[in-house]
């Protein structure tokens, strides 16, 4: 038997939905192993990779842990800790850019006064690798994400770090574009604005300008907002 899921969703999201779901039922006892990876790609038709972002989700949570070669066991905390995030909801994709500005502006700030050699480093190969792939609408995803993480972790302080990979690549939405808003035409002076707004992001850290660097991921995230606030208007 199948439990197909909606392709308009984040299918992870869904996932860890309906097995957080069969947990707080009682379908899965804490104690209890989950079906193997092979079993849930075949109940819920999704690929390894769905479920294997799924029970990473629920790992981090504190839902699952995890025995190499012997599978997922529900633990004895059951409580939402947070919420998974759907990137395919764009109130969902407003709420995470708002509550990326609480985190993200700090560590920056943090990032210019704390960076070290070693930092400065990791956030040059990361700023030159987006950079690189800046006009690419999907291909520079994941180098936004790593240069966020490079941010996170030149702060010194782990707490950010950790909340940016609990989330995951999904924090940085735009690749989703084409399921979120199909009648918008991809804009490249859009994309030419955000390599400027990473780039001032990028000096204002390297300069140790602590008020410019959390200034200026202000403005980044804040022109992420407006623009994903026109695209709730739109559709």
């Amino acid at each position: 038997m199948t439990a197909k899921l909606e392709p308009r969703k984040s299918l992870s999201a869904q996932l860890v939905a309906e097995l957080r779901e069969q947990i707080a039922n009682g379908t899965f006892a804490p104690g209890d192993k989950l079906p193997s990876e092979n079993e849930l790609m075949q109940t819920y038709e999704v690929s390894r990779t769905v479920v294997r972002e799924a029970i990473s989700g629920l790992r981090a949570d504190g839902i699952l842990i995890t025995r190499q070669g012997v599978g997922a066991f529900v633990t004895n905390q059951t409580g939402k800790r947070l919420e998974p995030f759907d990137p395919l909801d764009l109130k969902a994709v407003l709420h995470m850019i708002e509550f990326r500005k609480a985190i993200e502006m700090e560590a920056a700030e943090f990032a210019a006064a704390r960076r070290d050699q070693n930092d400065l480093k990791e956030l040059k190969n990361r700023f030159d690798e987006l950079t690189a792939n800046a006009l690419d609408a999907k291909a520079f995803v994941l180098p936004d994400y790593n240069f966020h993480l490079a941010i996170a972790r030149a702060s010194h302080n782990p707490y950010f770090l950790q909340i940016e990979e609990h989330i995951g690549a999904q924090i940085i939405p735009h690749s989703k574009l084409h399921v979120l808003a199909p009648d918008i035409p991809e804009d490249l002076s859009f994309l030419k604005a955000v390599q400027v707004e990473h780039e001032h992001i990028y000096r204002a850290i390297v300069d140790g300008d602590v008020s410019g660097a959390r200034a200026a991921m202000r403005t980044h995230l804040e022109h992420s907002q407006e623009r994903y606030g026109r695209y709730v208007s739109a559709v």
